[in-house]
């Protein structure tokens, strides 16, 4: 959220844009529905990581927490990116599945 400032002449860039970032980027997950992760979570990520490298050292490590998670499998979880239908595949690197800076991804079960 923006916010103006009280103070005339009060610049401040944000430390989270982009340029500040060189060839990673924020990447934020939730796990849509689950109450154990109320929140989406934030990773910093290399644009070119691999899917399965992003999803196997990042996102298992952290959700694997819930026991639910080991029930996941490809054919059961949704994935969105912004809210629109992503259908990652292992060897995709993040930049050519969409993602971009401070993007949010979703996944749920469905079924």
């Amino acid at each position: 959220m923006a916010v103006v400032s009280l103070k005339p002449g009060y610049e401040f860039p944000a430390r989270d844009r982009a340029e500040v970032f060189g060839d990673d980027m924020l990447v934020y997950v939730h796990w849509a529905g689950n109450l154990f992760f109320c929140a989406a979570a934030a990773y910093r990520a290399p644009k070119a990581m691999k899917w399965g490298d992003f999803k196997a050292n990042m996102v298992d490590t952290l959700f694997s927490g819930d026991p639910d998670y080991a029930k996941l499998t490809p054919e059961n979880t949704r994935w969105t990116l912004n809210d629109q239908p992503l259908n990652p595949s292992a060897d995709v690197s993040l930049t050519e599945l969409g993602i971009t800076h401070k993007d949010l991804l979703k996944f749920e079960k469905v079924g």
